[in-house]
């Protein structure tokens, strides 16, 4: 068996089930070596390396995975790993003129990098708003850290990104949320490029039963709410608000609705192609319910 898997994924909270397996030794325990690599920029730097060949995994936005697979990138869906929606905050300067993201005002957006959750959120979101957001409106700041220090500089002065993780900036002072946002499909899936399904399916399949486990491990755990204050600086009725609105998966399903409702919201925004199938961008194990 081909054991060695390198992996992707954000410096979020959602990730601390993988977190947790990889200092424990799960993953060794289960003959994978398995390598772990966090990506502050997020989906679109991800993609990138599975494009690459520089990762066989990674913990992908379900938007933004279907909308690399349909601009070229060679990879299928291996599970769904947060079934419940993102919750995405809308963010400011603090000494912006912004109060509402629907001010007419002409803005700047602050994206992580083309194809991430952040640019292509900006774009579902403003359609439904009836807004038109121009490439020239679109700023590359790389990561969280470099939207911050967009926004106090008034280069940009809109940031969507996940709610709790930006939440210490707000309480510093550095930005003001000034809405939420959040689209009716799963948070993020976990993607595997189709050089290591042809290479590597043996050790991707016993990551995924060690996933799953540890999955359900962090959900039953009294300790889930200490571990997530203590490396996320996350208040305790923050914990518990997130813990109780998250929803893994932990088996081999894939709802066929939320990737519809993605693909749905991508086709709005010019992002894919009509005839994309649903079905081709799964695994073959994949059961799409």
């Amino acid at each position: 068996m081909n054991n060695k898997i390198r992996i992707g994924g954000v410096t979020e909270h959602f990730n601390l089930p993988w977190n947790l397996a990889v200092e424990q030794q799960k993953f060794q325990q289960a003959g994978v070596d398995l390598q772990w690599e966090f990506f502050p920029g997020g989906t679109g730097v991800m993609t990138e390396a599975l494009r690459n060949g520089e990762l066989d995994l990674a913990i992908l936005l379900t938007e933004g995975f279907i909308s690399a697979y349909a601009n070229g990138l060679k990879a299928k869906i291996v599970k769904e790993y947060i079934t419940s929606p993102l919750g995405w905050g809308i963010f400011t300067g603090q000494k912006s003129q912004f109060y509402s993201v629907y001010n007419r005002l002409p803005k700047k957006y602050a994206i992580s990098r083309l194809g991430s959750g952040s640019h292509l959120m900006a774009m579902i979101h403003a359609e439904q708003r009836g807004e038109n957001i121009e490439p020239t409106d679109l700023i590359e700041v790389r990561s969280m850290d470099g939207a911050m220090h967009s926004l106090t500089d008034n280069e940009t002065q809109i940031f969507y990104w996940e709610k709790y993780t930006t939440k210490p900036h707000v309480l510093d002072g550095t930005v003001r949320m000034i809405g939420e946002f959040s689209a009716p499909w799963s948070s993020f899936l976990i993607v595997a490029s189709d050089t290591a399904l042809a290479e590597k399916r043996e050790a991707i399949e016993q990551v995924l039963k060690v996933i799953n486990e540890e999955s359900k491990n962090f959900i039953a755990s009294p300790d889930s709410i200490n571990l997530l204050k203590q490396r996320f600086n996350m208040s305790d009725e923050d914990a518990n608000t997130w813990l109780q609105s998250t929803v893994w998966s932990t088996d081999d399903t894939v709802r066929k609705q939320g990737l519809e409702n993605a693909k749905q919201g991508l086709l709005k925004i010019g992002n894919v192609f009509p005839g994309l199938e649903i079905a081709d961008l799964c695994d073959s194990r994949i059961e799409l319910t």
